[in-house]
C-alpha cells in the first residue's frame, strides 16, 4: 500500500478546507443590491386541454401559445388550468425552453396538481424559497377545499426569487380562484393574510381571480382586509395600455369585465409600470382565440425595497 509523503498531508488538508471560500476560509460576501431592473410579467389561463371542444385542439393551441409568448418575451409567467405534468413540459417548450417551472407535487404520494404554475427565466432568477397554500379553511392541508360546496381544490403557488440582474429579492405568486361564490370572497382575505409577511419586499401576484373590478372579492384584494394591506392593479398604474390583436378592426374589450389580473404591492406610487397589454390575437383557419381567457402582460420595475 502506497502512502502519501507526510509533508503533503497538511497541504492537502489546507486545500480542502479552503475549497469554496477565500484564502481565509470565509464565504464570499453577497453582492450589494443594484438598481431594480425592469421585467415583463404575464398571466394566462390557458383553458385546460380537455375542457371545451369549441376551441382548437390542444396540440394546435400549443403552437398558438408559443407565438403569443414570443410576442412579449416574458421573464415571469403565471399559468392557470394546466392539468398534467406533461402539459407543464409542453408549456416550457412553448416558452422557448428558457424558463423553469414551479408547481405543486404532493410529497406523500407524488400526485401533481399544476393548476397554478409559475415559470421563471432561469438565466435571470434564482429561487430562494418556494411554497404553496390552499384556498380553503385549512390552507396548509394539500388539496383541501371547503369555501363553497362545489369548489375544486385551489391553491396559491409562490416563490421568493432573487433577480441576478439587481441582486434584489421579491415574491411572485400565481393563483386560480374558484368560480363558485362565496369561494372568491373567502379566498381574497386569505391571500392577503398570507402575503402580508412578504410586504417588506416587492410582491407580484397574478392569476385568474374569477373576480371583476365591481365584485366584492376584488374590492377586498385592492382595499385590504383585517389590517392586511391590499394590492394594486398594474393596469391602473400603467403609463400606457393596449389591446394587442391581429384582427381587421380592434375588437371590443371592456376593462370592467376582467377577471384575470396582474397585481403588485406595496407602495404603488414607487412602482414603474411602463406598459400593460391584453392579447386578443386569433389563430387557425377559423380565427379562434387560443383560450377562453386572454393573456395579459405588464412591463414593470419594482421599487428599491
Amino acid at each position: 500500500m502506497n502512502r502519501l509523503p507526510r509533508r503533503l498531508v497538511p497541504l492537502i488538508a489546507l486545500c480542502l478546507a479552503g475549497c469554496g471560500s477565500d484564502s481565509m476560509g470565509t464565504p464570499e460576501p453577497e453582492p450589494e443590491p443594484g438598481p431594480p431592473q425592469a421585467m415583463t410579467v404575464m398571466t394566462f389561463n390557458v383553458l385546460c386541454s380537455f375542457c371545451d371542444s369549441t376551441y382548437d385542439p390542444w396540440d394546435d393551441r400549443l403552437g398558438y401559445f408559443a407565438d403569443l409568448f414570443s410576442r412579449y418575451d416574458p421573464d415571469l409567467v403565471g399559468l392557470q388550468e394546466l392539468a398534467f405534468e406533461a402539459e407543464v413540459d409542453q408549456l416550457g417548450e412553448a416558452l422557448g425552453g428558457t424558463h423553469d417551472p414551479l408547481f405543486f407535487e404532493n410529497p406523500d404520494n407524488g400526485v401533481v396538481y399544476p393548476d397554478a404554475t409559475i415559470f421563471y427565466r432561469r438565466d435571470r432568477f434564482e429561487v430562494v424559497t418556494r411554497g404553496e397554500f390552499w384556498l380553503s379553511p385549512t390552507p396548509d392541508v394539500p388539496s383541501s377545499n371547503g369555501f363553497a360546496p362545489p369548489q375544486l381544490p385551489r391553491l396559491v403557488m409562490w416563490a421568493e426569487l432573487r433577480d441576478t440582474a439587481s441582486h434584489r429579492t421579491f415574491h411572485f405568486a400565481t393563483t386560480h380562484f374558484d368560480n363558485n361564490s362565496p369561494s372568491q370572497e373567502l379566498s381574497a382575505p386569505l391571500l392577503l393574510e398570507r402575503a402580508a409577511p412578504w410586504m417588506s419586499k416587492p410582491v407580484i401576484i397574478v392569476g385568474d381571480f374569477n373576480s371583476q373590478p365591481a365584485d366584492e372579492a376584488y374590492r377586498i384584494l385592492v382595499e385590504g382586509s383585517d389590517g392586511h394591506p391590499g394590492l394594486s392593479n398594474t393596469q391602473g398604474l400603467a403609463a400606457t395600455w393596449s389591446v394587442e390583436h391581429n384582427q381587421p378592426a380592434e375588437p371590443a374589450y371592456d376593462l370592467d369585465e376582467r377577471i384575470d389580473h396582474i397585481f403588485c404591492a406595496p407602495q404603488p406610487d414607487d412602482w414603474s409600470v411602463e406598459s400593460w397589454a391584453v392579447d386578443l390575437h386569433t389563430y387557425g383557419p377559423d380565427d379562434r382565440y387560443p383560450s377562453d381567457h386572454w393573456a395579459m402582460a405588464a412591463r414593470l420595475t419594482p421599487p428599491a425595497l
